[in-house]
């Protein structure tokens, strides 16, 4: 039995030196998985930031600086047409549809009082409508009260569903609405001209 014990001996520490091994291969395997998974977050971050970089770069594309300019344009042009309202006896504006009768000789046509100047929009202009809108044409009884807008058609009452790039005449008047555009997200482009 003397000889037996250091065998058990060294048996059980070769048991024990087998199990440190196992337990260090083990550890080493998850700090290799730990490795590789905070070397996926880089990427995965490093990937981001050039995503955010580009959206950025494409957010400064000039887009704010046209939307100026565009509200500048309309800002000048309201208050041409403000101008051209209130001086109705002077003579028309350069530019203006009725200079060319004017040199012809016709005398310009009068404004009529009791058909909208102010809160109107003028007869010939685009302008964009949501559903619920109601807007007055200027010097005209035309009112258009927009019903519901959807992708490609624009309901308006008293004319029904008008398609996009399409036209229809408004009841009542000699007026015609025409929609250029019409979005899902319930805005339309139109523009109403009468004779």
């Amino acid at each position: 039995m003397n000889r037996i014990i250091p065998f058990l001996a060294a048996f059980v520490g070769l048991i024990a030196l087998a199990g440190a091994v196992i337990v260090e291969l083990q550890s080493q395997q998850r700090a290799e998985r730990i490795s590789q998974e905070l070397a996926r977050i880089r990427l995965t971050m490093d990937l981001l930031s050039q995503r955010a970089d580009a959206l950025a770069i494409a957010a400064d594309d000039g887009t704010a600086e046209g939307l100026l300019a565009l509200q500048d344009r309309m800002n000048t042009l309201e208050e041409q047409w403000r101008n051209q309202t209130a001086s109705a006896g002077a003579a028309p504006a350069p530019g203006d549809a009725t200079s060319a009768s004017v040199a012809a000789g016709a005398e310009p046509a009068a404004i009529d009082p009791s058909l909208p100047v102010d809160d109107c929009i003028p007869q010939g202009t685009r302008f964009m409508a949501v559903p619920g809108g109601r807007y007055a044409i200027c010097q005209t009884s035309a009112v258009v009260r927009v019903n519901g807008i959807t992708g490609g058609n624009v309901v308006v009452e008293g004319v029904g569903v008008i398609t996009e790039t399409g036209f229809a005449n408004l009841a009542g008047t000699t007026c015609t609405l025409m929609v250029f555009s019409a979005d899902i997200e319930g805005f339309a482009e139109m523009r109403v001209t009468c004779t």
